[in-house]
């Protein structure tokens, strides 16, 4: 008896709507904390950024005024929550890259894509190595992709003021 409503479940989770999506996001949050520490020291731009981190938190204020605040205060955020290390740099970068994907999927369908179409967007974009490697690093680059994503997402609901802010 517990076979066959293990299968049912299992039917019924294939016909969900974001059964695929679920995978997708499941698949791309396990790539990206197998990597999340290597390596140990900042990267690239993250040279620049978790130093100027460091700087908001210790109440010196931001030493790179040129680039929006928001991204250097998630990370500020995944420092404080996750101490100052890979992990505290990165996890920040990692949720909201992972949310890009859900805006993408939630938009493409916004826009009567099928869910075929949809999902092999959010495949091909959660795959893609540019993406993927910001989405893994303390860069802010990744923070501007998925916000867009977001305020397409709710302008195409209809949703202009949210899409505005």
């Amino acid at each position: 008896m517990d076979l066959e409503i293990a299968k049912r479940l299992i039917k019924r989770f294939w016909k969900w709507e974001y059964a695929w999506l679920c995978l997708i996001v499941a698949g791309t949050l396990v790539l990206h904390f197998i990597v999340v520490a290597r390596p140990s020291e900042p990267l690239f731009d993250e040279q620049h950024y978790i130093p100027d981190a460091r700087n908001i938190i210790e109440q010196h204020g931001t030493a790179r005024t040129e680039h929006p605040p928001l991204g250097k205060l998630l990370i500020v955020s995944g420092i404080l929550i996750f101490g100052d290390n890979p992990y505290g740099w990165r996890i920040p970068s990692i949720i909201v890259g992972t949310l890009g994907i859900v805006f993408f999927y939630l938009l493409c369908r916004r826009l009567n894509m099928s869910r075929r179409a949809a999902t092999l967007g959010i495949l091909i974009l959660a795959t893609e190595n540019l993406y993927f490697v910001h989405s893994g690093m303390a860069m802010l680059d990744v923070f501007t992709v998925s916000f867009m994503l977001l305020a397409f997402w709710l302008y195409a609901r209809r949703s202009y003021p949210l899409s505005v802010v």
